[in-house]
């Protein structure tokens, strides 16, 4: 017994180029009907969509420049290399947007608000007065804006874009002033609250001088010093020391609490200057992304959306994260500075002590001495702290002038023509966006449909070569001509053909029934009778030549066409001049009675049960050597007849007297008909109907043969559209040769 192949013909195969052109040919239209709607979407959308004009300006971002030498104060480290990166963000971010928005007084701008709302401002609200408006603003701000760095440059090109190509150049410009001023502003504000620490700490250091100079006077005059001596020189050098410690602690403590009073302010809304770090600078842009994409998605969705409570919930956390790290950098902040105050602290007790140590030699000396250098220390802090603030004036002043980093290049001017829709970019895209969908769908299509195809399908599935292709049954002239010639010869069985033919839309059940069950008689230069012309020369070529044939016709599932299968091909074979009997086995709805045009009485049933006479069961037909064995009265459990030695008989004497004997069976998955019939033949022939019969069906048909160890020669693929015999030529063929007789 035969091993049958059960996976389908692409099962864990990648599909092929000439597979996927196959498909396409065979789907061709729902590719076209897909690209064709692909396309009219396209130009609907180029036409309905308002165009848009794009107004652009041009920056130049430099690095900031090192005028003043802040850093030893404020202990900041150069600019790192995210610097242009936070000057993108900053462009695109909700505080310049606001400023923007501010700047040209949108809320004031009644035509703008009526296109904003669709047709009119809201009914009793102020506009100036609504933050939610204002907030929906910066969100259509940030939405038409783009940031695009030149490679390899300091340029920046900055966009918007708007229905009015006025307001968008008038926007964007806005935009560029608001963001230097805010560059400006961001510069200098340090600067200034150095300037005002400084301020303090000068006036405090001269007081202190003022109160130790009129105090060192008053000692000196009630204890009459006039000088020291060498030990208590060494005493007071002693002293020095630890008084320039103190002095060089003092002066690390203001350094350290100017920097924690310059950043304690610091949050997520404002990142000082000097805050430089990769961690900071990287929790901040993340903070400002899921501002942007929160802003967008609550315009498209409410607020209890999963979406936007995902994202409220990832911005919360990034916030978090934000003002965890901003009160890291300022708690390490405040930390150094306790540690330079304590420093200071632990150096004052050790003057002290060494202090009374120096009492003890000559406390009246020494501590006059120690005024003395405690005033010269305050005289150099103070020298110290004017320098630093006189830099600090001098920065502070440059402000009325906006120094700044930032140069425009080019202002934005009014755009003259749409830079959206593009209507040409838009049908090539809709075009292969709507070429790749059909061709999907067309996959889809083929991928879904189960039933068998072609060839290939049947050696798949049944592991069985194919005989032949059966063109499906339609109108052509031929046919109709060949029905007319046979109808004084054939008289009702022609205008069966004929009545089906004239149709301009035939019945298909007509069709599938008598109409086409003779049509390679009717009709003998149709391409149909040239398929089972090929057809009977492959079942030749698959038999011994000396070797008569009983053969079982049979098919998986009813409607396969097995009935006008075994009846064309047996008028083949009697064309050919072979002696060739049909017999009708099928005893529950027997058929060919009606298709030969001649009464079911006697037939096989009553020779199985009573036996019959050889001529009364025995019927000529209207085509020269077909013989026809009809079934006789019709019965609902006829296996026990089929079943008998009387068949075994009949097709053994049969054999003898003919060259085929062609038995019609029952389907094999309907009942067990056909293979009790068929165990009693030579063999078999499985006709399955392209595009019906399931694949699946014929693997389990062609099983319960095997089984039954009846041979099956080939298949038969009925009901094949002539545009898929093309390999064969047949339709070329024939229209040739009409042309040529014509």
């Amino acid at each position: 017994m035969k091993t049958i192949e059960k996976t389908g013909a692409t099962d864990g195969q990648p599909i092929s180029l000439g597979e996927l052109w196959r498909t396409f040919l065979k789907r061709k239209w729902i590719v076209v009907a897909a690209a064709a709607a692909a396309l009219l979407v396209a130009a609907a959308v180029s036409l309905l969509t308002p165009p848009t004009y794009t107004a652009r300006g041009r920056l130049l971002i430099e690095r900031e420049p090192n005028i003043l030498s802040f850093e030893g104060m404020f202990q900041i480290e150069p600019l790192s290399d995210d610097y242009y990166q936070t000057q993108y963000k900053l462009l695109q971010s909700r505080a310049l947007a606001g400023d923007t928005v501010d700047r040209v007084r949108l809320v004031e701008n009644k035509d703008f608000l009526d296109r904003f709302f669709q047709g009119g401002s809201k009914p009793g609200v102020d506009p100036k007065a609504d933050p939610l408006l204002r907030r929906r603003l910066v969100n259509w701000f940030l939405e038409r804006v783009s940031v695009q760095p030149l490679r390899r440059t300091r340029l920046v090109d900055v966009t918007f874009g708007h229905r009015d190509p006025q307001l968008a150049a008038d926007v964007l410009n806005a935009m560029i002033e608001s963001y230097i001023e805010m560059n400006v502003a961001r510069k200098y504000e340090a600067t200034e609250q150095a300037t005002d620490f400084l301020a303090t700490e000068i006036e405090n250091v001269r007081n202190g001088i003022r109160e130790k100079e009129t105090k060192l006077q008053e000692y000196g005059r009630s204890k009459n010093i006039l000088a020291l001596n060498d030990a208590e020189n060494t005493l007071v050098a002693a002293l020095a020391d630890l008084n320039r410690g103190m002095t060089d602690a003092k002066m690390d403590r203001i350094n350290k609490e100017t920097y924690y009073n310059t950043i304690r302010i610091a949050g997520p809304d404002y990142i000082p200057s000097g805050l430089n770090s990769p961690t900071l600078s990287r929790l901040a842009d993340e903070y400002n992304r899921l501002s942007r994409d929160y802003a967008k998605s609550s315009e498209r969705f409410g607020p209890e959306m999963p979406q936007l409570q995902q994202l409220k919930a990832e911005l919360d956390e990034a916030k978090k994260a934000l003002d965890d790290e901003t009160k890291a950098l300022v708690s390490r902040a405040y930390t150094d500075w306790q540690a330079a105050v304590s420093r200071e602290l632990n150096l004052t007790r050790a003057f002290d002590q060494q202090r009374g140590a120096a009492f003890q030699m000559n406390s009246n000396a020494i501590q006059y001495n120690q005024l003395l250098i405690e005033i010269q220390n305050d005289k150099n802090l103070l020298d110290s702290l004017m320098t630093r603030k006189s830099e600090a004036d001098v920065s502070s002043r440059l402000k009325g002038f906006r120094t700044s980093n930032i140069w425009v290049v080019d202002n934005a001017e009014v755009p003259l023509s749409p830079s959206s829709p593009n209507t040409k970019k838009n049908l090539v895209l809709g075009l292969m966006v709507g070429l790749f969908a059909g061709l999907g769908l067309a996959l889809l299509y083929e991928s879904l449909d189960v039933t068998v195809k072609d060839a290939e399908d049947v050696r798949k599935y049944a592991g069985v070569p194919t005989l032949g292709l059966v063109p499906m049954f339609s109108k052509d002239g031929r046919e109709a001509v060949a029905a007319e010639e046979a109808a004084a010869t054939f008289g009702d069985m022609a205008n069966v053909v004929r009545t089906s033919i004239g149709k301009k839309k035939p019945d298909r059940r007509e069709i599938n029934d008598e109409a086409m069950d003779l049509v390679v008689q009717f009709a003998p230069d149709s391409a149909f009778a040239e398929q089972f012309r090929s057809i009977r020369t492959s079942l030749l070529f698959s038999i011994d030549d000396g070797n008569r044939r009983a053969l079982a016709v049979t098919s998986p599932l009813p409607q396969d066409g097995k009935t006008a299968t075994a009846c064309n091909l047996a008028a083949s074979l009697a064309q050919a001049g072979k002696r060739v009997v049909i017999v009708d086995s099928d005893l529950r709805k027997p058929r060919l009675h009606r298709v030969f045009r001649t009464k079911n009485l006697n037939g096989l049933s009553k020779y199985l049960v009573a036996g019959l006479a050889w001529d009364d069961l025995l019927r000529a037909t209207a085509i020269p050597g077909l013989f026809l064995v009809n079934a006789g009265a019709q019965m609902s459990d006829p296996l026990e007849l089929l079943g008998s030695e009387k068949l075994a008989t009949l097709v053994a004497q049969l054999k003898k007297d003919f060259d085929f004997v062609l038995v019609d069976t029952p389907p094999v998955l309907a009942v067990s008909d056909a293979l009790v019939v068929g165990s009693r033949l030579d063999g078999a022939l499985m006709v399955v109907r392209r595009g019906q019969t399931p694949r699946e069906a014929l693997r389990r048909a062609q099983e319960k043969l095997d089984a039954h160890r009846i041979k099956t020669l080939g298949a038969i693929i009925n009901a094949v559209r002539m545009r898929e015999l093309d390999e064969y030529h047949v339709s070329s063929y024939y229209g040739r040769e009409k042309r040529t007789d014509g």
